[in-house]
Formats: structure tokens, sequence, C-alpha cells
């Protein structure tokens, strides 16, 4: 612009008077503020994804495109919508709260168990197991976001869908397995690996249920666009069985006791037994061997003389018995009389006659 035409307008300028002057500087204002309001509308959808965030774009009512973490440049609204969703490697936290609605939170509940309430409708947390007994659980679900399109369209029927579906998961999970498999209700068997592997395995078939269930619900064409990462699960029994168990468990404690105390005193005992055994044996065998030495001494002129049977006959063995017998009597008897078969009577050894 040259001087000329500054100089044309300052005198245009004092021609209008001071209103015109007035109206011409708003007319330039409003200009200007609708050139910013039109670029500030033109940029407005341009933005960053954070990276933990996607975007997913709609143009007029439909998806258009889904985008990642970075620069965002989109048609600014009403044409094209941006709606920011989870990223896909990020986990999002669910509580299910089908199963503690209607329970009372407290540090008590944790220690004693919930309680059963005299109304049905009050004891929705509580499960049946394979074994006719009632377990509480509390469940806290991690999905991710596998499809962000589907998501979006489904996300506000996502929380009641979700929670429906890993109820019915839970119930069909719980009445397979007994309550030794789900939580540790009796100590005394909870060392057994068989339990303990399946109270383990029972958070990851949960998760195989619920995926399967969304699976199908994808192939219907009515998805969540979402897939479970990890459940977490606090099961309990009720207060009053819980009670029980412990009057059990303490019962079979005593019993354990009593069976110990028994066990040590048959060992006692059969030690005793065989102490007594050992001794009795011991002193059988002692007589035994006494006797048989006994016998020997007894026989063993007998003994003596049957071995030297092949060289003597019978009546030069009976007749060296008997003088071996015969002597030692004899110096013991005072006198010896013989009396005949005719009744006579005879001294062959004098003596004095008692």
């Amino acid at each position: 612009m040259s001087d000329t035409d500054q100089d044309t307008r300052d005198r245009d300028m004092q021609d209008v008077g001071p209103w015109g002057q007035a109206v011409a500087l708003s007319f330039r204002f409003l200009l200007v503020a609708a050139a910013a309001v039109a670029l500030g509308w033109l940029v407005s959808n341009i933005r960053q994804v954070s990276p933990d965030s996607q975007a997913v774009v709609v143009r007029l009512g439909t998806v258009a495109r889904v985008q990642g973490p970075g620069l965002l440049i989109a048609w600014p609204r009403p044409i094209e919508e941006v709606v920011l969703v989870p990223a896909s490697a990020r986990q999002i936290q669910f509580i299910v709260g089908r199963f503690t609605e209607s329970q009372p939170t407290s540090s008590a509940t944790a220690i004693y168990g919930f309680d059963l309430s005299d109304t049905p409708r009050l004891n929705s947390g509580f499960l049946l197991t394979g074994d006719s007994s009632v377990v509480h659980l509390e469940a806290r679900i991690f999905y991710q976001i596998t499809d962000a399109q589907a998501y979006m369209v489904a996300v506000d029927h996502i929380a009641p869908a979700l929670q429906r579906i890993f109820v019915a998961s839970a119930v069909d999970s719980v009445a397979a397995r007994d309550l030794d498999t789900i939580l540790v209700a009796r100590p005394e068997i909870a060392s057994r690996g068989a339990e303990a592997m399946r109270r383990e395995q029972l958070r990851a078939d949960l998760l195989n249920a619920v995926n399967r269930r969304l699976e199908n619900l994808s192939e219907q064409g009515a998805g969540l666009g979402i897939k479970l990462s990890r459940v977490d699960l606090v099961p309990s029994i009720p207060a009053g069985a819980k009670e029980a168990f412990d009057s059990v468990l303490i019962a079979t404690q005593d019993s354990e006791a009593e069976i110990a105390n028994a066990r040590t005193s048959a060992e006692m005992l059969a030690q005793d037994a065989n102490r007594s055994r050992d001794r009795i044996r011991t002193d059988a065998t002692a007589a035994a061997e006494e006797t048989v030495s006994t016998a020997k001494v007894a026989t063993a002129s007998i003994t003596a003389l049957a071995e030297n049977r092949q060289n003597m006959s019978r009546d030069s063995q009976m007749t060296r018995l008997y003088y071996d017998r015969i002597g030692p009597i004899i110096k013991k008897a005072g006198h010896v009389r013989l009396i005949s078969p005719d009744g006579t009577m005879r001294i062959i050894l004098p003596g004095a006659f008692q």
C-alpha cells in the first residue's frame, strides 16, 4: 500500500465521521474473529493420540478408520468425529458386581465369610458346587480390546454383557468341581497335589470359558470386541459352614492326636512283648540245654557201651555195666545178705546190722 492510498483512506475516514469509523472497525474485527473461528473449526479434530489409546474416526455415522498412537488429522465435526478408546495392549479392569452387590463389605467378611440370607434374591453371589456344597466368589477380571470398531459400537452394553457371560461361565465351572478343588476348606487335605492343581486350573478354565462365549458372539455378528486376559478370584464359604469346617478340623486334629497316642502305647506294648518273648526264649533255650547236658551225663555210660558194641558181646557189656554200678552201691551199704530160694540166708558182705 502506497502513501497516497493511505492518505486517501485517512481522508475518507475523516469524511464519514466518528460513527462511520466505529462501524468500519467493528466490521474488520468481526471479519478477523470469523476467520479465527473458521480456522479453529478446521483444526479442531487434529490431535495427538497417546500411547495407551487408539482413535476411532467416525465419518457421518460410519466408522472410517482406526488409528493408533501418534498425530491424528481428521475433518472437523460434524463431518468426522474422533472417539478415543484404550489401546489393545492395555488391560481394563472390571469387577463382577453380581457376586457382591447383595453382600456387605467389611474386614469381618473376609475372616468369617458371607452370611446366607433368608431372601433367595440376596444369595446371588453363592454358587452350588459339584458335591452339593455352597461357595461364594469375588471376581475381578481384566480384558483387552481386540476390535476397536466393535468395542465402540457395543461400549454401552459391555459391562452388563460381560457380567452375564462371566456369571454363566462361573456357574458351569463351579458345578463341575467339588469344594476342595475350589478353595482350601479342609486344611488336612490341602497339600494333596490333585486338588492343588485343580484349584490353580479354575482361573484358567473360567478365562477360557468366557473367551469361548465372546468368540461365539463375534461369530453371530454381535461381538464386543474384547478378550479376557486375566481372572482374579477370591472364593469363600458361608460363615456357618466355616465354623462347621473349623469344628471338623479340630475334631480331626484331636482324633489324630489320639491315634498318635494309641500308636505310641501300642509300640511300647509291642516292645515290652518282644522283650518278654526274648527273655522266655532265652530261658527256655538255657533250660533245654541244661536238660540235654544232664541227659547226656546220665546216659554217658550207655553211650560209651554203645560205641564199643562192635568189640564186645551183649553179655560182656552187661557184666561190665553191672560191675561199674555195683561197686559204688556196695560201698554205701553196711552189710549185704543174700536169701536163697530155700530160705537160707548168707552174709555176703559182713558189717554192722541195722
